[in-house]
């Protein structure tokens, strides 16, 4: 049985290698390789501690264990080469079953470059000069942590599967993947304590609770051998080896409880009066506020932001800097803007029924406007007037007054407009599973809305930076009104003149902009195609790989000259507040310090365009060429 899975996994890894889909796993396993390779060279190196070494993987691979758990909250679903429901119906029991795929999934570039990774550990017994013994333990604890580490995968992914149909198991699922992401992209804060611990080591209740863990036994058995103590040697093998067993019988039960049992798309609920709605915009922010409250995605993604900003502007108080706990609220309206930018397409063909009836785009636009801000300004107020009151930044308010209400505003115009402009088809909510891990991200779109959001404050900002103390706040709410009510006449405009071709989409699939001919429309289809979380949503496919390569690098660097070496010190200047830390231009003279950061936020920017920019001209080239983004094998 686990044979012939392996070889079926092969089939279709080997006839699924062209095109994009071949890039995206060579790019990742490349990338992949790099890391791992750093890894075996942090084993191989001379330390000027000897535990160093073992602190150091033991860092490294919690981290790379958490991946293989976390990923598929953060990207969908995980590993479904081969989907159990694919052989319900053949004599197998589940058991058996999870026996077949068990071996499958050691089948891949993940397990490869895992294994690879995990070789660090023999590296470091043989450097440390403990013998074959020690080696020999190393090499079986490899194998053992990588069964660990691809069948706790699979356990938890099939637990987060069936929690994740729950409203607390979708909040759960958000506050993992928001502190994972936020704690990547805050990470930077830390430096000044990381550059302690590599020239004085790691403190010993850090490295005792690095061993403890379930990916630091292979660790404890290597230092063991070594030191002859075989008893914790068997301890920690034995270990490994009980939590695999014990993995794969968890996972087994939750592959048979998925096979024997009807997946809920969700229960039944009581409709609320809504006796406020008196009109029509006020009967679709109604409706608008149920759907926040009781769809389990947009309450996902809810959660999402509030943990995401919570995560990100506390980091920073681990090294003494309450520089960005002031701006919490922002941030929460700046990520439920992001994350509110497929309101359309997660409604699929509800738009059906508005086409029926006449001007009820500019009521539904309007309405749905109406509920994101009732959504969203109530926690971001109260979060920026909690946390200016708990650190005292009270000379923040010209800042706080400004920017708050341009975001609040930018954010209710530019997502209704992006929904409408770029929605990504997703299946109808009546037809979802109920997990969300099935619900992918479109990364393209999220972006797009964050840069236009941020955008929004530019004016707000200027008028704070230059203008007299009144000037921001005013300049800052009656813009965000502004463009609340513009960006949403654009986008009920736009709704009126296109709602058939953006239902021809949202059915299908297919870009209404495409020179063949749509296939005819298939009602009982299920499920549409996944959005994919790659710059491949912006065409990239015709692009040379030189310039493919730039626009990727551009994506990611730009943040960190942006933010991190301009925005961030910007404000530790203008606060008072200066922590240097890695900030380049703290570490420059006083007469240095601004040119710096503007150099470093005009070169942050210049990457965004530019990457920006090559990616849409791609973009337009694979449309003109009748060649859909989403397109490929």
């Amino acid at each position: 049985m686990a044979v012939l899975l392996i070889q079926m996994k092969l089939a279709v890894l080997r006839h699924s290698m062209t095109g994009r889909r071949a890039a995206q796993m060579i790019t990742g396993a490349l990338t992949g390789l790099a890391l791992a390779g750093g890894l075996i060279v942090l084993a191989g190196r001379d330390h000027p501690i000897a535990s160093l070494p073992f602190d150091l993987l033991g860092v490294g691979f919690a981290l790379w264990t958490a991946g293989w758990l976390l990923g598929p909250a953060l990207f969908g679903g995980g590993d479904e080469t081969l989907r159990p429901e694919h052989f319900s119906l053949l004599s197998f029991t589940p058991r058996r079953l999870a026996v077949g795929l068990a071996g499958a999934a050691f089948v891949g570039v993940a397990p490869l470059v895992t294994l690879v990774a995990f070789s660090a550990l023999v590296v470091v017994a043989v450097k440390a000069g403990f013998g074959a013994a020690a080696t020999t333990v190393g090499v079986a604890a490899v194998a053992l942590q990588l069964v660990v580490c691809v069948l706790a995968s699979r356990l938890v992914t099939a637990v987060l599967g069936q929690v994740m149909r729950s409203k607390a198991g979708a909040a759960l699922a958000a506050l993992v993947s928001a502190a994972i992401l936020a704690a990547l992209h805050s990470s930077w804060v830390l430096s000044p304590l990381a550059q302690a611990a590599l020239r004085t080591g790691f403190p010993a209740p850090f490295s005792a609770w690095v061993a403890a863990l379930p990916s630091g036994w292979g660790l404890v058995a290597v230092r063991a051998a070594g030191q002859g103590q075989w008893p914790t040697v068997a301890t920690a093998l034995a270990g490994l080896a009980g939590l695999g067993v014990a993995c794969w019988y968890g996972w087994a039960a939750l592959l048979k409880r998925r096979l024997t049992t009807r997946r809920a798309s969700g229960r039944p609920v009581r409709v609320a009066s809504g006796r406020w709605a008196t009109g029509p915009v006020t009967a679709v922010a109604a409706r608008e506020l149920r759907t926040w409250s009781r769809d389990l995605l947009r309450f996902h993604y809810l959660v999402f932001a509030l943990c995401y900003a919570l995560v990100f502007c506390l980091l920073p108080l681990a090294i003494g800097a309450p520089i960005l706990l002031p701006w919490t609220g922002a941030l929460f309206a700046l990520w439920v803007a992001a994350v509110s930018a497929n309101l359309y397409g997660e409604d699929g063909t509800e738009l059906w029924g508005k086409m029926m009836i006449p001007g009820a785009a500019r009521h539904d636009v309007r309405g749905r406007q109406l509920a994101w801000l009732l959504v969203t300004a109530p926690p971001t107020l109260a979060l920026t007037v909690a946390a200016v009151a708990l650190t005292g930044e009270f000379g923040l308010w010209p800042w706080l007054t400004a920017l708050v209400p341009a975001l609040l505003g930018g954010g209710a115009g530019v997502t209704v407009l992006v929904s409408v402009l770029r929605p990504v088809p997703m299946t109808d909510p009546h037809r979802r599973s109920g997990n969300l891990l099935e619900n992918g991200t479109d990364f393209a779109q999220v972006l797009m809305v964050l840069i236009l959001t941020a955008a929004t404050a530019a004016p707000a900002f200027f008028a704070v930076r230059l203008g007299p103390a009144w000037a921001g706040p005013v300049v800052g709410l009656a813009g965000g009104l502004a463009l609340a009510w513009l960006l949403g006449r654009l986008a009920a405009t736009r709704l009126e003149s296109s709602a058939p071709e953006l239902l021809l989409h949202l059915r299908t699939g297919v870009s209404p902009r495409r020179r063949r001919p749509a296939p005819a429309l298939d009602l009982a289809r299920p499920h549409l195609p996944k959005p994919d979380l790659g710059v491949e949503k912006l065409g990239l496919m015709l692009a040379p790989a030189g310039r493919r390569a730039y626009v990727v690098a551009s994506l990611t660097l730009c943040w960190v000259l942006l933010v991190a070496q301009g925005i961030v010190p910007a404000l530790m200047l203008t606060t008072g507040q200066v922590t240097r830390s890695w900030f380049l231009a703290l570490h420059l003279p006083q007469h240095l310090q601004w040119p710096t950061i503007i150099a470093m936020i005009t070169l942050g920017l210049v990457l965004l365009t530019t990457g920006l920019g090559i990616g849409l001209y791609y973009l337009a080239k694979s449309r003109r060429a009748g060649i859909a983004p989403a397109d490929g094998p």
